[in-house]
């Protein structure tokens, strides 16, 4: 699974109440105004706030998106990987989350936004490379281990339908 980096990290936010999904427009739009994220493209923003459960607030970048998702009910940023990366992908993809997290918390129009650290979800966005088996499970939760050590892993809820993205809950030890 070596060719895998379509990978997505979502880290949930802790306190939604302070916000509103469509507080992240303007804050997104200035980041493209800026380029704020370091290594990537970011080009254009779209707005799904209308669907319920939905991706949110999506910002597209060439090298992968960001959105402000509230998939399950559960707001929370998430990346995923587009391009191949050099280098452990996952945690690549781990580290431009936590860059994207850091810039939330710091835009004083989110009114004091705060993302959790004691559990994430990773996600592959590649049915191809990572079908949702038995199999891509064992082969992929020991690399996650792997990059955050002494991590509990499971599997997400919906992961068990083989239907749904492969998906594991992540919570740092």
């Amino acid at each position: 699974m070596t060719e895998l980096y379509k990978l997505g990290i979502k880290i949930f936010v802790a306190n939604s109440g302070v916000v509103t999904i469509r507080d992240f427009i303007p804050v997104f739009h200035s980041w493209i105004q800026e380029q704020k994220i370091e290594g990537h493209l970011l080009i254009d923003v779209h707005d799904y706030s209308h669907v319920q459960n939905g991706p949110g607030i999506l910002l597209v970048a060439h090298e992968g998106n960001f959105s402000m998702d509230q998939a399950e009910g559960r707001l929370g940023l998430v990346y995923y990987r587009k391009q191949p990366v050099a280098g452990d992908s996952l945690k690549i993809a781990f580290e431009t989350a936590w860059s994207a997290v850091r810039l939330l918390e710091g835009e004083t129009t989110l009114k004091g936004i705060r993302f959790r650290t004691d559990e994430f979800l990773v996600f592959s966005n590649d049915r191809l490379l990572a079908p949702n088996t038995p199999e891509t499970r064992a082969e992929l939760e020991p690399a996650i281990k792997h990059t955050f050590p002494g991590a509990t892993v499971s599997l997400a809820l919906r992961a068990a339908d083989p239907r749904e993205r492969l998906a594991f809950v992540v919570k740092p030890g």
